[in-house]
């Protein structure tokens, strides 16, 4: 939350500063003259990247390039050519467009905080994996029926255990309250994973959470390893790169590796392979809050 407050306060200031920039004049001529239309384009590209997924969500480079080009088109257009460059114009222009570029890194800066607490909660109330994700006594019933139709009909079927590896959660904590906030950041860990999870999975694979084990179980029908290797190495690279944490995955497939589900569960809990940590990003807003 202090990373959120900071960037508000940010942005305040900001604009305080630029609406009253030509006061701050204290020659007798007003040599500032900011023309309206760049209070208006101001104003308009913050409302836009704090309420448009779409444009908090692209890299900042992109949206200063297309700052660039939007002020150069509305000052042609609104200011006319010869406002452009040239003499006392020439300081102006460059005055103008660094502070409208200096509004989309504020206004940038405070929505994406806003945007990954937002992801935050969702993970911590467990509001989008809930509908896909199930308890493993509750989907029992579903298991034991998909292993049935495999074996009556001689299909493939593929269970692959997955669990986020606690050692990649690289945050230095107070030793105080160590055991504390590593349960707190695990859980939203383990939340996070739940979403990912319920997200790459396809619509027939059934998904089970085992929280106490720190695992999730994915029961693929219609799959042999072959083709679920490859939604392991989505649920890995996007987990990295969303949550920052290192996700293990381990593979089992039916009739050849066992023939029951919990010795599918055993065989492939001991076929995941634990991966090095090389590097973790960089903590997201609410981690830094939670830490706080």
């Amino acid at each position: 939350m202090n990373h959120i407050r900071r960037s508000i306060i940010v942005l305040v200031v900001y604009l305080s500063i630029l609406y009253n920039v030509e006061r701050l004049d204290l020659a007798k001529d007003n040599v500032i003259n900011i023309q309206s239309f760049v209070y208006v384009l101001g104003i308009a590209t913050i409302v836009a990247i704090l309420t448009i997924s779409t444009l908090h969500r692209a890299s900042l480079q992109v949206l200063l390039s297309a700052g660039v080009g939007l002020y150069l088109l509305a000052k042609l257009i609104l200011g006319g050519e010869g406002t452009l460059w040239g003499g006392i114009y020439t300081y102006l222009s460059v005055t103008e467009i660094t502070l409208y570029l200096l509004a989309i890194v504020f206004a940038y800066d405070v929505a994406r905080g806003l945007h990954e607490f937002e992801e935050a909660v969702l993970n911590i109330t467990f509001a989008s994996a809930s509908r896909r994700v199930q308890k493993l006594d509750q989907a029992a019933d579903d298991i034991q029926q998909e292993l049935t139709r495999s074996r009556r009909h001689h299909r493939p079927l593929t269970v692959m255990v997955a669990k986020f590896d606690p050692q990649s959660i690289n945050i230095d904590l107070h030793r105080h309250v160590r055991e504390i906030q590593q349960t707190m950041i695990a859980h939203y860990a383990h939340i996070g994973l739940a979403r990912l999870i319920g997200q790459q999975a396809r619509r027939i694979d059934l998904v089970t959470d085992q929280h106490e084990q720190g695992r999730f179980i994915i029961l693929s029908p219609e799959s042999s390893v072959a083709g679920v290797s490859a939604l392991a190495e989505r649920i890995r690279a996007t987990a990295k790169q969303q949550l920052g944490i290192e996700v293990t995955c381990g593979l089992a497939s039916f009739p050849q590796d066992a023939p029951t589900f919990e010795e599918l569960v055993v065989v492939a809990e001991e076929n995941s392979q634990v991966q090095t940590v090389s590097a973790v990003p960089e903590i997201s807003y609410l981690e830094r809050s939670v830490l706080t």
